[in-house]
């Protein structure tokens, strides 16, 4: 397979903003379904009406005079009303600041403080008092789509402003912020990262053409719309494409087919954790009969193995997409749909000019790995300290280690700073995780650097079993010895019940070695 050709630069005369688009679809299709709450009984907001709320929340933040990139932080779960002010407030031109409101309330008051909001709004069952902001937020409750909402906050407030469509706009343009949200943190603390309408636009580009979508799909979605992943493979591809936004509150495995069917999902935006709920579930005739119209499910933000990869596609049939991005990154690289290699996340993504580099900066032949560098249009503009300063990002080294093969596919090896040095040479934990994943009695594992006199560092497992599994340390090492070299081999397995996860649900090496620090390095 020859690789793939991607340009280096977007056409920038192509950009549109979110105010275009959205009047745009209000015009052409003003009934259809845009946004629907699985959760709020299937309430939902067609184009036209969320054209009119944006209108009047527009005039609302006008008259409270703030600019462009003006930083609104929204306090609030996977409802209806979160991708309502996503997008009328940056229909307006104004930026969107969000923060996980499910981790403790420490974190978000930590989190609030660094972005300096002009405007909190906070929906109702959250304490905004407890985040330090009880007295300047504005709080808010149901949307009544017709604009008679009756909430005593935010959205009665503005039935009383005019829902017309010439409504002020800040005059935003592609430079100026339109999202603030927070990476992961699993490698290190929180980092703000400060997205652009610009290249938010130019990821909306890579998203419809790896997955083809029209208007026609409809995309389920269950990840946290705090992650800036939902908004580039979710929220700004639906409204470019016109498609439709099914909205559930959380994964739940005993609702997911019922889901697909009562709402006629074309696709589900994954990740591997809910893949591998799912294979620990017996699917039955109709579970599978409920996949149907599902053109793929894509997997994202953790490594997927190759094991649960081939289980997932001959279980249920659908087809699987893998693909990899991060926040300050945009879509780095993904397989697309009918194009993909099982083991790869795909080739680069549009506009990345992405290098695989060694330890002095050149850039490396095909199989050869080394760390993982970006540049062009997708990033973001910069990182926003916790001292308010902003760090621009420039060319982005993301830390991540792996090497494109002969085709241009991009293989992921593991990270840079998890690297195990042991006797002088290195071993990826990714590449011994890949190998318990394929022992018949795991569920996930996660490997990593234990201090040793002789060697410097020897490779540590932690695994999870598979309900009804009966394996044994004895068993795994076995299995080990049997598909890794000698000295990739552990010196040990500690089974848990659970693998240390993040809010997103990747797995969080740095919990593990804590766990390792704390209860199993003197034993």
């Amino acid at each position: 397979m020859a690789p793939r050709e991607v340009p280096s630069v977007p056409d920038e005369s192509r950009y549109q903003s979110v105010s275009t688009l959205l009047r745009a679809h209000a015009a052409d299709t003003p009934d259809k379904p845009f946004l629907v709450a699985i959760d709020q009984d299937g309430r939902s907001l067609t184009f036209a009406q969320l054209w009119r709320l944006s209108n009047r929340l527009a005039r609302f933040l006008h008259q409270l005079g703030i600019g462009p990139g003006g930083r609104i932080a929204v306090l609030t779960d996977n409802r209806l009303e979160m991708p309502a002010l996503y997008f009328a407030i940056q229909r307006y031109g104004a930026a969107f600041c969000t923060i996980n409101v499910e981790v403790n309330t420490t974190h978000v008051r930590e989190m609030l403080a660094r972005i300096e909001p002009e405007l909190v709004l906070c929906h109702e069952d959250l304490d905004s008092a407890s985040f330090g902001r009880g007295d300047d937020a504005i709080r808010f409750g149901d949307l009544d789509p017709d604009g008679k909402s009756t909430d005593g906050g935010l959205f009665e407030r503005l039935n009383g402003y005019d829902d017309g469509d010439h409504a002020p706009e800040a005059g935003a343009g592609p430079e100026d912020l339109c999202v603030l949200s927070f990476t992961s943190g699993t490698s290190a603390a929180p980092k703000g990262v400060m997205h652009r309408f610009g290249n938010y636009y130019w990821i909306t580009d890579q998203t419809i053409d790896m997955w083809k979508l029209t208007g026609a799909d409809r995309m389920l979605e269950f990840r946290s719309l705090s992650w800036a992943s939902s908004h580039m493979l979710c929220l700004n591809p639906a409204l470019r494409v016109g498609a439709t936004i099914l909205l559930a509150e959380r994964f739940s495995r005993s609702r997911f087919f019922a889901w697909l069917c009562d709402y006629e999902a074309t696709m589900v935006i994954g990740v591997p954790t809910v893949i591998n709920m799912l294979l620990e579930h017996d699917a039955s005739p109709d579970d599978i009969s409920a996949t149907r119209r599902l053109r793929f499910m894509s997997s994202s933000t953790a490594p997927l193995m190759v094991d649960q990869h081939r289980r997932f596609e001959d279980t249920y049939g659908i087809e699987l997409v893998q693909l990899y991005g991060m926040s300050e990154g945009g879509i780095v690289a993904s397989n697309h749909v009918g194009e993909r290699r099982v083991g790869s996340v795909g080739p680069p993504g549009l506009y990345q000019n992405l290098r695989i580099v060694g330890a002095d900066g050149g850039n490396l032949p095909a199989g050869n790995v080394g760390e993982i560098e970006l540049g062009g249009a997708q990033p973001a503009g910069g990182y926003l300290h916790a001292d308010g300063t902003v760090e621009p990002i420039g060319r982005l080294r993301t830390g991540d280690l792996g090497y494109l093969d002969d085709d241009g596919f991009l293989m992921i090896t593991g990270r840079a700073k998890d690297l195990i040095i042991r006797g002088g040479v290195n071993i990826a934990p990714l590449e011994i995780d890949n190998a318990l994943a394929a022992h018949p009695g795991i569920r996930e594992a996660a490997t990593i650097g234990v201090p040793d006199p002789v060697y410097g560092e020897q490779p540590v497992c932690f695994a999870a079993l598979r309900p009804g599994s009966r394996a044994s340390e004895a068993d795994i090492l076995a299995h080990c010895a049997d598909v890794l070299a000698d000295f990739k081999c552990p010196a040990q397995v500690i089974l848990l019940d659970e693998i240390p996860k993040n809010d997103r649900g990747k797995i969080d090496r740095n919990a593990v070695k804590s766990l390792w620090t704390e209860t199993y390095s003197s034993s």
